[in-house]
């Protein structure tokens, strides 16, 4: 009973993350702006000093080959863009062809070929990844971290959402319906205040969500104890 408690609480807690996100990347810092009504439906209302535009003006795309020495990446929905080696769920290894893997650079972004979770994830890592990617890289950087935190909220998803070609497991983000689609642009000063906010924010959450799983595990290992405990007769049930 305890332990499914715990569980709903960090559903809550993962929930409360999302959120919190959606609400700044989409209408800032300061609740008493002006606002209008974003040219893309999803994002509801934004302030109304904050520019719009289309993603294919945001981004270009990176198709640089022939790097067969850097490591071989891959694009996850829950660390993002990672060196495969650090990643503990299996992948397919590619061994062989590293000359015609693309190149990513740190703060590039790799369009996963899933949209259900996320889609558009964010290069921690230089390295290669499948020429079957798109890779986009911003044509400001410092626009980069705002940008991460933006295609992880629950706006941008519902939007990528409507830019799938496929059926269910097979679906892929079509990217040239995608870029023609409007995305906010704060300030750039603003873009700091909101990703400083909510890297703290997640990093009280996180820190909360590291202690929940920590008394899960404990009671998970407490109630197989006790009952190899009972098993093996070292303690009496009467």
């Amino acid at each position: 009973m305890r332990n499914r408690e715990r569980e709903r609480e960090l559903r809550l807690l993962d929930e409360l993350k999302h959120a919190e996100i959606a609400n700044v990347v989409t209408r800032g810092l300061n609740p008493d702006v002006p606002m209008k009504d974003a040219q893309t439906i999803h994002f509801g209302r934004i302030p109304a000093h904050w520019e719009e535009r289309k993603i294919q003006y945001c981004f270009s795309e990176r198709s640089q080959k022939g790097f067969p020495n850097e490591p071989m990446l891959c694009a996850t929905q829950s660390q993002g863009v990672i060196p495969q080696s650090m990643y503990a769920n299996r992948v397919v290894v590619v061994n062989k062809d590293f000359d015609k893997q693309k190149l990513v650079k740190a703060g590039d972004f790799v369009i996963s070929l899933r949209s259900f979770e996320g889609g558009i994830e964010y290069a921690y890592y230089q390295g290669i990844i499948s020429a079957a990617y798109t890779i986009l890289t911003p044509k400001e950087v410092e626009n980069s971290e705002y940008f991460k935190h933006l295609f992880k909220s629950f706006n941008f998803i519902q939007l990528l959402q409507t830019c799938v070609t496929g059926i269910r497991e097979g679906q892929n983000i079509n990217y040239t319906f995608l870029s023609k689609h409007f995305i906010p642009v704060p300030p750039i000063e603003e873009q700091k205040a909101i990703v400083a906010y909510i890297q703290q924010k997640n990093a009280a959450i996180d820190e909360m969500i590291a202690n929940l799983r920590a008394e899960i595990n404990f009671l998970t290992e407490y109630k197989q104890r006790l009952i190899s405990d009972v098993v093996t007769g070292q303690v009496k049930v009467d």
